[in-house]
C-alpha cells in the first residue's frame, strides 16, 4: 500500500484497495460494500444502493437550474486467466513503474477510484452545479443489465463513462448482438448420409454467403458480422448431427436495429434454417433475477455536439494540449444511454490496450491527471442547458 500523505495519494490507495477485492460479474457485492464505505467517509449527501446491486453516491446541487451530470463505470470484471501469464499478482493491486497492476485496474477500478473521490477534487472550488451523480454499476460485461436498471431510476442530463480512453474523449462504439443459428440435418450413419442430410453442408452454405453478405455503412464505418462459437450434441464421429448450432457476433452501427439483423440473415438462410437472439436469465448479487437479450445497442454523439464541443475545450484548456475525440472499437454501455436520451461522452484514465489483458493497469499519472480535471468538466458542462424535464 502506498503512503497516504494527500488526497490525491489516498484516491490511489483506494484503486489499489479495489483491485484486491475480486468482483465477478454478479459477485460485486463486496466491492460494492467498500465503495459504499468510501463515499461514506468522503461525505457524500446521499448514497444508496439499487435493487441491481449498482451503488450512487450523490453531491447535491449548488443551483438547481443547473444540469445533472452523471459519472459511471462498471464493478464487475474477467476472470483473471491463466495466472502464470501474470508478472504482478492480479489481486494484489501493486505500485510500481508508475502504474498501479491487477485485473480490473482498466476495466475500469482506475475510473471508479477517481469518480468515487469527486468530492475531494471539486472541494474548494465554489462551484455552480447541479445534482452530480457517481454511479457504479454492476453486470457490464454481460448486456449492461447494470445500466439498464440504474436508468430506470435516475435520468442524468449528462454523463461521463469510464472505460478507458487514456484521458481522450470517446463519441461511439458499435453496438453487440449475439446470434444462434440452427441448421437441421437428419441422423443417419456417415456411410450412408446423403448431402441434404448434413445439417454442416447447410451451415457451409450460410457461412459462404455470410462472408459476401454486404454490411451497413454510416458514420462509424461498417458493421461487422463473425461466426464464432459451432457446435452439434453429438458423442459419435461417424454419425451425423440431427442440427448444427452456431453463434454469430454482430457488431452494429448506429441505425441498426436487432430486428433488422434478423431480416438480413434471414435473406441468406434456407428453409428451415433458425435464426434468433436468445434470452437468458441472470441473478444478481442482491439476489434479483432478470431476463435480458444478447443485444447491446450502438452508441453516437457527434463530434459536434455542444457537450462534446465544451467537455474538449474545457479538458484542452486545463491541460494546454489538444484532447482527441474518437470512437471505441469496442461495446459499452453508452448505447444505453443514448437509448434513454442522455448524452453521454466517455473520458477515463484507464487505456482500453490493458483491458481483458495479464497486463492489465492503469497509469498513476493519468489518474492524477483526470481527477484534477474533474472541476473543470463539471464547470464547463454545468454552463449547457438541461436535457431532462
Amino acid at each position: 500500500m502506498m503512503p497516504i500523505s494527500t488526497p490525491a495519494d489516498r484516491m490511489l490507495s483506494f484503486c489499489q484497495e479495489l483491485i484486491r477485492i475480486p468482483s465477478p460479474t454478479g459477485e460485486e457485492g463486496p466491492l460494492a460494500d467498500r465503495i459504499v464505505t468510501e463515499m461514506e467517509e468522503l461525505g457524500y449527501d446521499e448514497i444508496r444502493r439499487d435493487e441491481a446491486g449498482n451503488v450512487i453516491g450523490t453531491i447535491r446541487a449548488t443551483d438547481p437550474a443547473c444540469p445533472s451530470i452523471m459519472f459511471t463505470a462498471h464493478m464487475d470484471q474477467v476472470s483473471a486467466g491463466d495466472l502464470s501469464r501474470w508478472d504482478y499478482d492480479p489481486f494484489g493491486g501493486e505500485s510500481a513503474d508508475g502504474w498501479i497492476h491487477g485485473r480490473g485496474a482498466s476495466d475500469t477500478k482506475g475510473a471508479i477510484a477517481t469518480q468515487v473521490h469527486l468530492p475531494t477534487t471539486i472541494a474548494g472550488h465554489n462551484l455552480r452545479h447541479g445534482d452530480l451523480h457517481v454511479a457504479q454499476v454492476v453486470v457490464e460485461e454481460v448486456a449492461g443489465l447494470g445500466s439498464r436498471v440504474l436508468l430506470d431510476r435516475l435520468h442524468p442530463d449528462y454523463a461521463f463513462m469510464g472505460e478507458g480512453t487514456g484521458n481522450g474523449l470517446s463519441n461511439g462504439n458499435r453496438g453487440r448482438t449475439l446470434v444462434r443459428m440452427r441448421f437441421p440435418g437428419e441422423s443417419v450413419h456417415a456411410s450412408v448420409a446423403r448431402r441434404e442430410q448434413v445439417a454442416l453442408y447447410r451451415a457451409a452454405a450460410f457461412l459462404l454467403q455470410l462472408a459476401d453478405l454486404p454490411m451497413e455503412q454510416g458514420v462509424m464505418g461498417s458493421s461487422h458480422a463473425v461466426p464464432t462459437r459451432g457446435a452439434t450434441n453429438l458423442l459419435d464421429d461417424n454419425v451425423t448431427p440431427q442440427a448444427f448450432e452456431l453463434s454469430i457476433d454482430w457488431r452494429s452501427i448506429p441505425g441498426e436495429t436487432p430486428n433488422e439483423i434478423l431480416e438480413r440473415l434471414a435473406s441468406i438462410m434456407s428453409d428451415g434454417d433458425e435464426a434468433r437472439i436468445p434470452p437468458f436469465d441472470l441473478t444478481t448479487y442482491t439476489g434479483r433475477s432478470y431476463q435480458l437479450e444478447y443485444a447491446q445497442p450502438p452508441y453516437w454523439i457527434d463530434p459536434d455536439h455542444p457537450f462534446v464541443v465544451t467537455a474538449q475545450r474545457a479538458l484542452s484548456a486545463h491541460w494546454k494540449r489538444d484532447v482527441p475525440v474518437q470512437p471505441w472499437t469496442f461495446t459499452t454501455d453508452c448505447g444505453i444511454f443514448t437509448e434513454r436520451g442522455i448524452p453521454i461522452l466517455g473520458f477515463s484514465p484507464c487505456e482500453a490496450r490493458f483491458a481483458h489483458t495479464p497486463m492489465d493497469r492503469v497509469s498513476i499519472d493519468l489518474m492524477v491527471e483526470a481527477w484534477e480535471a474533474y472541476p473543470a468538466l463539471v464547470k464547463a458542462v454545468s454552463t449547457l442547458p438541461r436535457t431532462s424535464a
